[in-house]
């Protein structure tokens, strides 16, 4: 169980590999202290458009995208100083040259910060450090103020400092205690033929009622366990810790637990041969009623030497998937895709007579590389670089009118030897159509540079505080950020097109 518990977790904590280069005096250590930590980056990204048609695309979309993106430049930049928890990181769009679009994201130890001359240009839109903006995407927006997602906090908790992670962790093993003595009453134990080979195998298969219960009492005594409260609040917002980290909260939390509307069992199953060797771990979750999800199951078996990682499960429109990846060497991997999809609503015939969705087969087949390069050193330029390149193909399966398509990637870091020499990260991006020969191109020219002015979101005046809006005002916000969003890009396309026909 220690195992898919740090499988877990090192594919959540792939969305924090920036912080962990920290850790290493490497060139990207380098870059990322620089330009995130201590003083600015500014970079540009340009973009070529080749051929007439893909039929990855539809017909009427490739025509503005070979409009539009040969006359976009983008302006990435971001600025720090060092010892300070505060800065502002741009996006500017300039069509043909000219800067037409800027939108900042402004933050300090207090507040972040949405400004834009797409917006009201003099107004800065904020909202506490820990706040979800991503809140303003979902569809009740508007139904009212809810609590807090409670996944943030979680990834609080993984992305956590070590020296918080080392307080934690003697507190935490009276829970890892109760749960593992929980889970031994429901192991039990078997033999059996798995082709030639004998097999003995350990599986729990927990009803959901009982997953619940037990849920439960790890938060009654979470609940009086004052030290770790204190610790989790830490790293919550203001919002999380009175929602979750309140002893008050503990019968609202219990009565929604009781309400949740869940059926089937947890499954984890752990499969070795005679000598030891695992031949499968899986792990299956149901899911609520109203969830996303239906059933979602993770396993990993030998194929050949390798090991095959597999993610299936099913969602509640009746859609289905099933991925798989094999390591066949260090840094190349493969494996497939299949998903039922439901079937795009062209017309009012899409739904059968039963109600349920049309579904329609896609898969494909995949291979991915992946080399990060080693460091080299020229003394005669006193300079370090390296090459990161990578390449992923997509091999369609079926009767299917897409085309196999490559995603590459060359980038190159490069800087001095001294720690104040500037780190320059430069590469291209590229898609194209293997069969067709159209192309995409995003070229990236970048380097860390001395810090410039930015604004500080808690010192600036004209201030609207997005999360203390009610659900209904920040849905009507929404929609007005979109609009004006949609009209820049439309008038970008209108431009785009005419400056062609030129």
């Amino acid at each position: 169980m220690k195992r898919w518990i740090s499988l877990a977790l090192s594919l959540l904590l792939i969305v924090n590999t920036a912080a962990a280069f920290a850790e290493n005096d490497t060139l990207m250590d380098k870059f990322y202290q620089q330009a995130v930590k201590e003083s600015a980056y500014r970079g540009t990204v340009t973009f070529t458009v080749i051929g007439d048609r893909s039929a990855a695309f539809p017909d009427e979309v490739w025509p503005l995208l070979k409009s539009l993106l040969p006359n976009l430049t983008l302006t990435l930049e971001h600025t720090t100083q060092r010892n300070r928890d505060e800065g502002e990181a741009d996006v500017t769009f300039a069509l043909s040259g000219q800067p037409s679009a800027k939108i900042s994201y402004l933050y300090d130890e207090k507040l972040t910060g949405i400004a834009s001359d797409l917006l009201n240009p003099d107004t800065i839109y904020a909202a506490g450090r820990n706040w979800n903006w991503l809140s303003l995407l979902s569809a009740d927006a508007g139904a009212g103020e809810g609590w807090p997602p409670v996944w943030k906090l979680l990834l609080n908790g993984l992305n956590a400092s070590d020296a918080w992670k080392e307080r934690c962790r003697p507190l935490l093993e009276k829970y890892e205690t109760m749960a593992a003595s929980w889970m031994n009453g429901f192991a039990s134990v078997s033999t059996g033929m798995e082709g030639d080979k004998a097999y003995s195998e350990l599986s729990c298969k927990i009803p959901v009622q009982e997953v619940k219960e037990e849920i439960k009492e790890l938060l009654r005594e979470l609940y009086q366990d004052e030290p770790m409260l204190s610790l989790l609040k830490e790293i919550a917002s203001p919002e999380e810790a009175a929602a979750y980290l309140e002893p008050a909260s503990q019968d609202t939390i219990l009565a929604s637990l009781d309400q949740l509307n869940l059926e089937g069992n947890v499954e984890i199953v752990r499969r070795h041969d005679s000598s030891g060797t695992t031949l499968l771990d899986r792990i299956a979750f149901p899911f609520a009623q109203d969830a996303l999800l239906t059933r979602l199951s993770f396993s990993v078996s030998p194929v050949e030497g390798a090991q095959e990682w597999r993610v299936t499960g099913a969602a509640k429109d009746g859609s289905e998937f099933d991925i798989s990846c094999e390591e066949v060497s260090p840094g190349a991997y493969t494996g497939s895709v299949a998903l039922l999809v439901p079937v795009a609503a062209e017309s009012a015939s899409f739904v059968v007579s039963d109600g349920a969705p049309e579904l329609r087969p896609v898969g494909f087949d995949y291979s991915f590389n992946w080399d990060q390069g080693e460091e080299a050193y020229s003394l005669a330029d006193d300079k370090s670089t390296q090459t990161i390149r990578g390449s992923l193909m997509l091999r369609p399966r079926g009767e299917t009118d897409w085309p196999m398509q490559m995603l590459s990637l060359n980038a190159e870091l490069s800087s001095g030897s001294s720690k104040q020499s500037p780190t320059h990260l430069d590469g291209i991006l590229s898609w194209m159509d293997m069969e067709s020969g159209a192309a995409i191109t995003v070229q990236l020219t970048s380097r860390t540079v001395s810090p410039f002015a930015y604004t500080v979101v808690s010192d600036a005046e004209d201030v609207i505080r997005v999360d203390e809006m009610t659900g209904g005002q920040r849905s009507a916000l929404w929609q007005e950020w979109t609009e004006k969003l949609a009209q820049f890009f439309a008038s970008a396309l209108i431009g785009g097109a005419a400056g062609a026909r030129e």
